[in-house]
C-alpha cells in the first residue's frame, strides 16, 4: 500500500511539475517535486527501496530537462544513499530533522545538477555560479516548504505511511510501546 500511495504521489507531483509549477512560481524559484516525493519515500519507506526510486527519479529528471544522460540517475542515487544511511544512523523523527534534509537534499541535487550540465561552459560557470547557487537555496527551500505542507497534510490520513521494518539496517523506534 505504501510504495502504491507513493508511486501515485509521484506520478501526480510529475503532473504537477511540468504544468502548474512553472506558472505559479514566484521570483523564478520552483520546488523539485520529484526530489521531494523521493525524500519523503526515504522517510516512509526506511529500506533500500528508496535507491531505487531514486533511480527512477534521476530518469525523470534527466528527461524533462535535457540534461546530460547519466547525471541525474548518478546524482540522485548517490544523494538518496547518502540521506538513506543518515536516516538510519540518526533515526529522524521530527518534523525540523526532515525538513532541513529536504532542503539539503534539494539544495545539494539542484545545484550540482546545474553544475553537471553546465560543466561545457567553462569560464562562464565561474561567473555563473553564484546565480545558480542562489537559484539552488530558493528552489531547495521552496522543496523543503512544500515538503513540510506535506508532512502535516498526510499525518492525519486513516492509513499508516511509517511502518517500522525489523533488521540491523533499518528503522528502530526510540519508545516501545
Amino acid at each position: 500500500m505504501k510504495l502504491f500511495s507513493l508511486l501515485m504521489l509521484g506520478y501526480v507531483c510529475l503532473i504537477t511539475q511540468i504544468s502548474v509549477v512553472p506558472e505559479l512560481s514566484p521570483d523564478g524559484y520552483r520546488p523539485n517535486l520529484i526530489v521531494l516525493v523521493t525524500g519523503l519515500a526515504l522517510f516512509w519507506l526506511r529500506d533500500a527501496r528508496v535507491i531505487l526510486g531514486a533511480l527512477l527519479a534521476g530518469l525523470v529528471c534527466e528527461a524533462f530537462d535535457s540534461a546530460i544522460p547519466g547525471t541525474g540517475v548518478l546524482l540522485l542515487t548517490i544523494l538518496i544513499w547518502l540521506a538513506y544511511r543518515v536516516q538510519i544512523h540518526f533515526q529522524l523523527r521530527s518534523l525540523f530533522s526532515r525538513f532541513v534534509m529536504l532542503a539539503l537534499l534539494s539544495f545539494l541535487f539542484d545545484g550540482l545538477f546545474q553544475i553537471l550540465n553546465h560543466l561545457e561552459a567553462g569560464a562562464e560557470l565561474i561567473s555563473e555560479l553564484s546565480s545558480i547557487l542562489q537559484q539552488s537555496a530558493g528552489n531547495s527551500l521552496a522543496t523543503a516548504v512544500v515538503g513540510l505542507l506535506l508532512l502535516i497534510l498526510i499525518k492525519p490520513l486513516p492509513f499508516d505511511l511509517s511502518t517500522v521494518r525489523s533488521g540491523s539496517d533499518s528503522y528502530s523506534p526510540q519508545y516501545y510501546q
